[in-house]
């Protein structure tokens, strides 16, 4: 049996392990990433792409800790994307503030993402997103450069600085820059073993020795932590029930509904993904946190009603409508709510990640 030894092993192959095996792997260092399953398979591919700066968490009409622990993020992946890999640092000793993964080519979904209320319902927002606040990340778009799915609509549009990224195609680019370093493997307590030198991780012909692990490992962090007897990071569970729907008009969409919003999130968010030349849309926002509540029939019905309310010059008759579970994993919060920012915590050379949201990834 072979041994190998290496700088770190990384729990997770989401978007927050992927990333941190480019990051390392960039820098020099010998890692190698472990998943159980199928690559982003548990959140990552269930989240709607999104890159976004955080102006859907300042609907109060105020900018907040939230909308602006995120607002630079669009820049920093549109840095990857142009192929801008270089680091900045203070001075030569610290370490880099900001590492960019080369991205150049990456399919997008859209190059755009907006928001949209019918009527005179925005109240006070109006006004809040004129402000000289919000300069640079919101601007007015006027009607003969709306996007096609709004062609019959009666109201108005913004266009954010967001965008929207086919998660699948990001997933490939992040494991095709270093193919050899994934390995479809699960650590349990039977295979994983911590030692005074890090950890040595058993596989079926060869084993390794790690210095450092790193867990991004979502809804497997509990589990690993509990592992590995460290009590003092604590997972919580923040689920959504999405709704998935096949219309008939075949249409693209990418925007946030908020139209007579009640609340600080807007009232239905809208991504749209082809499947064999269907367009499928993603319902989130308050339709999907308010859904956790709802029976999946109770969740479908309400959709539905939403669909009508948010986008009625379109046709919503005959569209297939079904729901989608997504169980959020982020360290918990006293609050029980969404975490502000990306996380990471170390005990000794055990390292635990979570991005919180896909957009934060590169932090």
């Amino acid at each position: 049996m072979s041994s190998q030894s290496i700088d770190a092993a990384i729990v997770g192959g989401g978007i927050a392990g992927l990333w941190a095996l480019n990051v390392l792997r960039k820098q020099g260092y010998n890692a190698v990433l472990f998943e159980s399953n199928q690559l982003g398979s548990d959140q990552t591919l269930a989240s709607q792409g999104m890159i976004h700066g955080g102006l859907k968490y300042a609907l109060s009409g105020v900018v907040n800790g939230a909308s602006e622990a995120i607002a630079d993020m669009p820049r920093r992946w549109r840095a990857c994307l142009a192929g801008t890999t270089g680091t900045t640092s203070q001075t030569d000793s610290s370490p880099p503030s900001e590492v960019n993964i080369d991205l150049h080519g990456l399919k997008l979904l859209s190059d755009q993402y907006y928001m949209f209320a019918a009527g005179q319902t925005l109240g006070r927002l109006t006004t809040f997103f004129a402000s000289r606040a919000l300069r640079g990340r919101i601007r007015k778009v006027t009607k003969d450069n709306w996007p096609a799915a709004f062609s019959g609509f009666d109201g108005t549009v913004y266009e954010l600085n967001d965008f929207v990224v086919d998660t699948p195609a990001l997933l490939a680019r992040l494991a095709n820059n270093y193919p050899t370093c994934v390995l479809q493997h699960q650590l349990t307590s039977q295979n994983l073993k911590q030692t005074d030198q890090g950890y040595i991780i058993q596989l079926s012909d060869t084993t390794v020795h790690a210095q450092h692990l790193i867990s991004c490992a979502g809804n497997g962090s509990a589990a690993l932590l509990d592992t590995l007897g460290i009590a003092d990071i604590v997972v919580q569970q923040r689920p959504l029930k999405q709704v998935v729907v096949k219309p008939k008009h075949n249409l693209a969409m990418y925007a946030h509904c908020l139209t007579r919003i009640t609340g600080n999130e807007p009232r239905m968010t809208i991504t749209t993904h082809q499947v064999d030349d269907q367009s499928v849309w993603y319902l989130g926002g308050q339709l999907a946190t308010a859904g956790v509540d709802r029976s999946d029939a109770e969740q479908i019905e309400h959709a539905r009603k939403e669909l009508e309310i948010c986008l009625p010059w379109l046709d919503w008759q005959d569209a297939e409508v079904d729901v989608l579970y997504v169980n959020r994993a982020e360290p918990k919060q006293d609050s029980g709510l969404k975490p502000d920012q990306a996380y990471v915590a170390r005990r000794g050379s055990f390292i635990q990640c979570f991005p919180t949201k896909l957009t934060l990834a590169p932090d």
